[in-house]
């Protein structure tokens, strides 16, 4: 990098203007090129630019196409949403009602139970009672066939 290019150029004036010269026609060209490149690219762009405008465009026409669709599918969701939570809700309830039941129900066997153990007792209460009515039955029938 230090060394000096100027050193590499011819010694007259006309063999480096020649050289300038030569230099300028090839940047002159490559420039040519580059800006045909950049032209191509240019185009490119642009035919990118219009295929996008047209994606956008069909894009927009299928959202407003959809749009109403989406709207309905939201608020159908919604009202599921909300059924939903009545059930859940009424699953509640009625589980809380199904627990009374049942301690209701605990409640009357155990009742039936005293119950049964009364009715049993009354039972045999009234087999005594028949029984002893029995012998006395038998007793004063003795007793009157006797006298």
């Amino acid at each position: 990098m230090s060394e000096d290019l100027t050193k590499k150029l011819p010694k007259s004036d006309s063999e480096k203007l020649n050289e300038i010269l030569t230099t300028i026609h090839n940047l002159v060209g490559r420039f040519d090129k580059f800006e045909g490149s950049f032209g191509n690219l240019e185009n490119r762009v642009d035919a990118i630019d219009s295929q996008l405008q047209h994606v956008e465009q069909t894009l927009e026409q299928r959202l407003h196409d959809t749009r109403p669709i989406w709207h309905k599918v939201v608020a159908d969701i919604a009202q599921l949403q909300a059924g939903q939570d009545r059930l859940e809700e009424g699953q509640k309830i009625l589980r809380e009602k199904m627990c009374e039941l049942n301690s209701g129900v605990r409640t009357i066997n155990r009742d039936q139970i005293v119950s049964n153990d009364v009715l049993r007792r009354v039972q045999m209460d009234l087999h005594s009672i028949d029984e002893r009515l029995y012998k006395l039955g038998v007793n004063s029938n003795r007793q009157n066939s006797s006298t």
